[in-house]
């Protein structure tokens, strides 16, 4: 489904080049729910960012639909980050003069009638229809959450990135958006997570680990079974670089 060929992206810092991903071949087949685990400053979320679009690769290839999206200019990008691609983030970024119904519909690729009914539809599956005329400041923030995944899955996307979706939620409440995550997967929603935790890396389906530009550890969980196995095992993969 999502290719990407000889990844590579380098910074410049004081005239010196600073790799960050060093040749980075990978497969994400539809329907997977991959993690992605490092240290911190490892390069997880630049290499999320250039895979989604949202970051330029130094070297590389992308491929979705036998089509390299690193060439895509301008309404190709758009096109691609609306129809394609849904976007979670540690930080909601909700609209605060918004209620939390427009801040969902608002993200449809077309603003109509229809996207508000889209819309209150994603509300009520994701447990948050109560709360469509609440504002982000009157809802919690396990609530805002579950309104920016309903706003990420609002024009159907093919892959779903999350940047550590979880990171400033309390562990009830992170626990409760994976579950979330993970229903969604199971009806066949492609996910693609950044986390720092074992804990949250362990309701995927594959790990991958970010060492030295490259994913020394690149496993399959679904062998294990979900919760202490899993769990069990991913400690045991991160054990050596975390």
């Amino acid at each position: 489904m999502l290719e990407i060929k000889e990844l590579k992206k380098s910074y410049q810092l004081n005239k010196q080049k600073l790799p960050v991903l060093e040749g980075i071949d990978l497969t994400i087949q539809k329907g997977e729910f991959v993690m992605i685990m490092g240290e911190s400053g490892s390069g997880k979320s630049t290499f999320l960012n250039c895979i989604s679009s949202l970051d330029q690769p130094t070297e590389g290839q992308v491929i979705l639909h036998d089509q390299n999206i690193l060439v895509f200019k301008g309404k190709e990008i758009e096109n691609l980050r609306l129809k394609s691609y849904g976007f979670i983030f540690q930080d909601n970024h909700l609209i605060p003069s918004l209620t939390i119904l427009e801040n969902i519909a608002i993200a449809r690729l077309q603003y109509d009638k229809q996207a508000y009914e889209k819309a209150k539809k994603l509300a009520d599956q994701l447990g948050i229809g109560h709360l469509m005329n609440n504002y982000p400041h009157q809802v919690s923030g396990g609530e805002k959450q579950r309104a920016s995944i309903a706003r990420a899955l609002i024009n159907d996307p093919e892959v779903l990135f999350a940047d550590e979706p979880t990171a400033s939620l309390n562990p009830n409440t992170a626990l409760e958006i994976m579950r979330i995550l993970q229903e969604l997967n199971d009806a066949g929603q492609t996910i693609v997570m950044v986390t720092h935790s074992k804990r949250i890396a362990s309701y995927g389906k594959r790990l991958l680990i970010l060492v030295n530009g490259t994913f020394t550890v690149n496993e399959s969980l679904e062998n294990y079974p979900a919760g202490k196995e899993r769990y069990s095992r991913v400690s045991q993969l991160v054990e050596p670089y975390l």
